[in-house]
Formats: C-alpha cells, structure tokens, sequence
C-alpha cells in the first residue's frame, strides 16, 4: 500500500510539473536559482567575514609585537643610541634601532611636498623603534624603569589605542556577517515554505485524491520535504560553486592590494573551503526543515 501510494503521488507531482512548468523551463526553475543565489551571498558573506577576522589578527599581531620609544631629554645623537642600547638589553626586546633625523622628516613629510624650511624648524621626534616577543606583557614597564635610571624622560607608546579601534572594527565586521548570515538563512527558509505551500495548494486534488486512498499527512509531508531536500542540496552546491569562482577572481584581482593591505598575509586560506563545503548541507536541511513545516501546516488547513 505504501509503494502504491509514493507511486500515486510522484505520478501527480510529475503530471503537475507538466502542467505548471513550460518544457524549456524545467532544467532551470526559478525557485532553484532564488535558493543558489541566497547561498551564495551567505558563502560570500561568510568568506568574506574570514577574511575581516584573519586581517584583524594581522594588524593586531603588528601592533602588539612593535613598540615606539620618544626620547624626550636628552636629544642628542649619541644619548638616542645609548637609550638604544639600554633598551635592546631589556627582556622581550628583539630589536631596537634608534631612527635618525632623516627618516623622521621623511615620516613627517607629506608625500609630493616639498616642506623646505618649515620642516626643519619643525622640533622632530627622537624614537626608538622597539621590536616585542609575542607573548610580553611588561616589557613597556621595564623599558620605562631601565631608561629613567639612565636620566632620560621618554614617552613609551605601545599602540595600545589602535589595537583597541582593530579589535572593535573586527567585531563590528564580526557582528554584520552574522546578522547577513541569519538574515539570509530566514529569507531561504521564507522562499522555500512559501513554495512548498503553494506546491501543495496547487495540487489539493491530488492531496484529497491521497486522503481517500488512506494516506497520512505525515506521508505527503514527508514526499515534499524529500523533493525539497533535493532542491537544496542542488541550490546548495550551485551557489557555493558560484561563490567559490567570484572568491577565487576577487583574490586574483586584488592578490597584490591584499597583500599590502594584510601585511602579506592571504584574504583567504584554503581552510576556508570548509564554508563552501557546508553550504550545500546546510541548505538542504534548512529546505527540508521548512518544506515540512509549511506542508503540515497547509495539510491541516486543507482538511
């Protein structure tokens, strides 16, 4: 009786197919290429939120591995490369080079004027450029301890304040992936009950036909969230493909920007093809999830 039944209801989706779809229109459905184009603006939303993350840890890792010493009093050449000294001794400093006067005009220069005079009467900083091991949380404490015994006044800086404005801009990158992210999944699950209640209301003859022969509502639901699973695992796989290939230009494109704009670091790893490899289950469940949903619900209304 059961295989008589499937048997019955596939006959009339198919009949019903034929009758709602034109022959040039069946390999391509609308509703397929609405789902593939919403997964792949969530692949991209989600690559592109890997990204954001993986090019905040750079600029943060940056940050917090370099350090910036202003030399205050006393100014001269040879007190700038003794402070140098000092402060490559300290524990955790890895470099310490003394930046000349020159490089501090270049620094202050803007680019294509010519400053002349004015920038030579400007009082230019005398730093210290001080590279950190990751990991070292007192180094700016006892760099301030080791050049005040020596008689300087220095001013430590450890861009603590643009690490803070990386990490808030990190989470509010973080924050508008996910709320893309739910955004999308709801108007997928939106778009496919709403197909699968009008596939069901559409066929009310059909569904009668089955209720007389003894099927169960639990039996039609499930043939439409089967169909439907299909519909988007297929959807599914499209647009993750999809995203992948206008991923795979957009780094090309960019690869040199990126690497300036990352530290040299990649956009995109190749453990980031786990998101598109999800993709196509996570759709095919949540279409499957909805089409049931949306079925048992339009089942009761039409008894």
């Amino acid at each position: 009786m059961i295989d008589k039944l499937k048997s019955l209801w596939r006959q009339v989706i198919r009949e019903s197919d034929r009758a709602l779809l034109p022959a040039d229109s069946r390999q391509v459905r609308p509703l397929t290429i609405v789902v593939s184009i919403m997964c792949a603006l969530g692949c991209l939303a989600g690559l592109g939120a890997s990204a954001g993350f993986r090019a905040a840890n750079t600029w943060t890792s940056d940050l917090k591995s370099a350090m910036s010493v202003v030399v205050q009093s006393p100014r001269t050449d040879e007190d700038l490369a003794r402070a140098a000294v000092i402060v490559g001794r300290v524990p955790g400093v890895t470099r310490s080079e003394a930046m000349s006067r020159d490089r501090a005009k270049e620094l202050l220069r803007n680019y294509g004027t010519d400053m002349g005079a004015t920038l030579d009467a400007l009082p230019v900083p005398r730093l210290i450029e001080v590279g950190v091991t990751a990991g070292q949380t007192n180094v700016k404490t006892d760099i301030e301890k080791a050049l005040k015994a020596a008689g300087f006044t220095l001013v430590v800086d450890d861009h603590s304040r643009f690490t803070g404005e990386v990490l808030r801009t990190s989470s509010v990158v973080r924050i508008v992936a996910i709320l893309a992210l739910v955004a999308l999944v709801v108007a997928a699950i939106a778009t496919i009950a709403f197909a699968a209640r009008a596939a069901l209301e559409t066929r009310r003859e059909a569904v009668n036909i089955l209720h007389l022969v003894g099927a169960k509502d639990s039996f039609v639901a499930r043939e439409v969230q089967i169909r439907f699973l299909r519909l988007g695992f297929v959807a599914g796989l499209l647009g993750a493909n999809a995203a992948g290939v206008i991923a795979l230009i957009g780094t090309t494109v960019f690869a040199f920007g990126a690497s300036d704009f990352t530290s040299g670091a990649p956009l995109l790893n190749w453990t980031d093809l786990w998101i598109l490899l999800v993709a196509p289950l996570v759709t095919a469940c949540a279409s499957a999830v909805a089409a049931d949903l949306a079925a048992r619900a339009t089942l009761r209304d039409l008894v």
